[in-house]
């Protein structure tokens, strides 16, 4: 598989490229792909935060369960699917026409097959261990996580994560001074369009509508929908005179 690699320059110096080593394009994503990954979607997908005693100084976004994290992650991983969101967005009427020139975008004209990673599905549906990289962003103080909704001592309802000021001027930073990290940003920002105003439960309904989704057996790799959603967004961008 082809294979790039890029060493990060950024305002953390040695300390933060000592941390995140080397982004490249394989198999599988390195800790450092995650962590950038989680990076930016906590800083375009994460709601902002309000006043509350649980919030931690200097938080500026927040998502709320790792579940909903990993949702998202999917969605970046997975080109395909993320195409699929937005045909599904135009034939609802979420979206307009011209987002099909989006999901156009996604599917064909940005390497898709450089940038997939499929995930593994467990009992709650796409799924990454995300202990090395959030370890990572935890240690350079670009995020914080919190325990939620605690019901006893030993059981907790969900983990909340959520960016600090100083990660979030670590996105913008990478943005202007790493292009070759543009991809995650672009591939975010699609993902922040195509899922506006759908909550947690549509977007897990959309997902478990693929049969590769919703039949793989724990453990294993999600299959793609690739052919099945180009012929759609075809068919979509035909009817709207876009072909």
């Amino acid at each position: 598989m082809y294979s790039a690699c890029l060493c990060w320059a950024t305002s953390g110096g040695q300390r933060f490229r000592s941390a995140v080593g080397v982004v490249g394009i394989g198999v599988s994503p390195t800790s450092g792909q995650t962590a950038v990954r989680i990076l930016f979607i906590l800083d375009r997908l994460g709601d902002e935060c309000t006043a509350a005693e649980e919030v931690p100084e200097s938080a500026v976004r927040v998502i709320q369960s790792q579940r909903k994290l990993q949702k998202l992650d999917f969605l970046v991983r997975n080109p395909d699917y993320l195409a699929n969101v937005i045909i599904k967005g135009w034939e609802e009427g979420r979206l307009p026409a011209e987002r099909l020139l989006d999901g156009r975008a996604v599917l064909e004209d940005r390497e898709p097959e450089l940038h997939t990673y499929r995930m593994l599905r467990d009992r709650h549906g796409a799924y990454e261990p995300l202990n090395n990289p959030l370890s990572v962003l935890r240690h350079l103080d670009l995020i914080a996580v919190r325990r939620a909704g605690r019901t006893s001592d030993e059981f907790v309802r969900r983990r909340d994560y959520y960016l600090l000021e100083a990660g979030a001027a670590q996105a913008q930073k990478l943005r202007t001074t790493e292009p070759l990290l543009a991809w995650y940003d672009q591939q975010i920002a699609y993902v922040a369009m195509a899922t506006e105003g759908m909550s947690g439960a549509q977007l897990k309904a959309l997902q478990y509508g693929h049969e590769e989704y919703a039949q793989t057996p724990e453990g294993q790799l999600i299959g793609g929908v690739t052919v099945r959603v180009r012929e759609r967004l075809k068919a979509a961008l035909e009817r709207e005179g876009l072909a």
